[in-house]
């Protein structure tokens, strides 16, 4: 674990560069520090190095204060990765990955097989790249390089800062694509600094906003779509920017908690008086009267209480309709729009982890949640079951 207790950085006792940090990073966490420039965030990642040291406050790295440790030794146990890979122009690409564990006296075998190791990790073929020198090869490969070289004596920390604002889009998100799956794979702790939102959301497991120096905002990229702390973050996130990224978006974000439950042994007068009183299409049917938060067993429209009456049948349980499918409040908008094509369905119920039901998904809140993504002809919001749930 990475930890700043009060830590603060000036120059010439005048410019105060950083007030009183306090945050933890834990074992394994990918972290990202973002901010406008000269925020304190690329200050911050250097302080976990020791490139510079705090005017006052600790860094601890797995509770050591590491102003005791030589920044010499410190700095061979933690990878750095910068924005313009800095490679030696001069050696191979083998020798450039193999710079550290020589200073560390690996045997040469050793320091080979560790290079193929890490080119073939980031799709690299050895026997093509090991050879070659930095003039060689593109900018992405460059970078990949700078990557294998800062995991080349397999640290538990990785810095990188700003590695990927040089590179071009394409080739810069698939080298984000590689770096989460090396996360995933090798469970390295890494501090990313970026000041692009669109990758901070798509990196960090939490981002920590800087402004002048301080700490706005540590949480996760949900929360901070969701809730952002200031209305410094808010626009420069983007205001509505949740609602433009679907796979953040969440069905507990756009289910209706408004709903109405009828329990199956119920006649059909029963339903159709709640029907009429709440001015709804539809009734989730539970086992039991009250059925909030019970498993839902099937779903009521009004077609199915006309049946009813047409063909003498008294109970909810012998017309509902059993036919229908269930999602996960933690399921996305992707997840639903996909599940609602799929099966055509008018009315999903959601459930929880224990299958409990906790809200639906109806055709005219999906409308809506997709309208504020893609603006399109305004769409009259009528009410479907709206009103104080059971």
């Amino acid at each position: 674990m990475i930890e700043f207790k009060k830590v603060t950085k000036s120059y010439d006792k005048r410019t105060l560069i950083l007030k009183n940090i306090d945050f933890k990073i834990k074992t394994g966490e990918f972290v990202v520090l973002i901010g406008e420039s000269g925020c304190g965030k690329t200050t911050t990642m250097k302080l976990i190095n020791r490139l510079i040291d705090p005017s006052s406050g600790v860094v601890l790295i797995d509770g050591e204060d590491i102003s005791t440790v030589d920044p010499i030794i410190l700095r061979r146990r933690i990878g750095y990765v910068i924005q313009k890979e800095g490679l030696m122009p001069h050696m191979t690409i083998g020798e450039n990955i193999e710079l550290v564990p020589k200073l560390l006296k690996w045997e040469k075998e050793r320091r080979k097989n560790r290079a193929y190791e890490l080119l073939n990790l980031l799709n690299l073929d050895p026997e093509i790249y090991y050879e070659k020198y930095p003039h060689e090869v593109s900018g992405g490969q460059k970078q990949r390089v700078g990557i294998a070289r800062a995991l080349a004596t397999n640290p538990d920390i990785i810095l990188m800062d700003e590695p990927f604002s040089a590179l071009d889009p394409i080739t810069r998100e698939s080298i984000q694509d590689e770096v989460l799956k090396l996360q995933k794979e090798l469970g390295k702790t890494i501090i990313f600094v970026t000041h692009d939102m669109d990758e901070a959301i798509k990196l960090g497991e939490r981002i920590a906003f800087l402004k002048d120096g301080e700490i706005l905002q540590f949480d996760t990229p949900d929360e901070i779509l969701k809730r952002p702390a200031s209305e410094y973050i808010e626009q420069f996130i983007g205001k509505d920017r949740i609602w433009k990224t679907p796979k953040k978006l969440l069905v507990s974000d756009i289910m209706s908690k408004h709903y109405w439950t009828i329990e199956k042994r119920s006649n059909i007068s029963r339903a159709f008086n709640l029907l009429k009183t709440h001015d709804t299409d539809f009734l989730i049917v539970t086992e039991t009267e009250g059925g909030r938060y019970s498993e839902p067993i099937g779903i009521i429209f009004r077609k199915n209480l006309i049946y009813a009456m047409e063909n003498n049948i008294l109970r909810v349980r012998d017309i509902m309709d059993k036919e229908f499918t269930t999602i996960d409040k933690d399921s996305n908008l992707l997840d639903v729009l996909n599940k609602m094509s799929s099966i055509n369905a008018k009315v999903i119920p959601v459930v929880d982890d224990r299958n409990r039901l906790t809200g639906v998904i109806t055709n005219l809140g999906l409308v809506n949640a997709i309208s504020k993504i893609a603006p399109s002809p305004e769409v009259e919001e009528e009410s479907i079951g709206m009103g104080d749930a059971v």
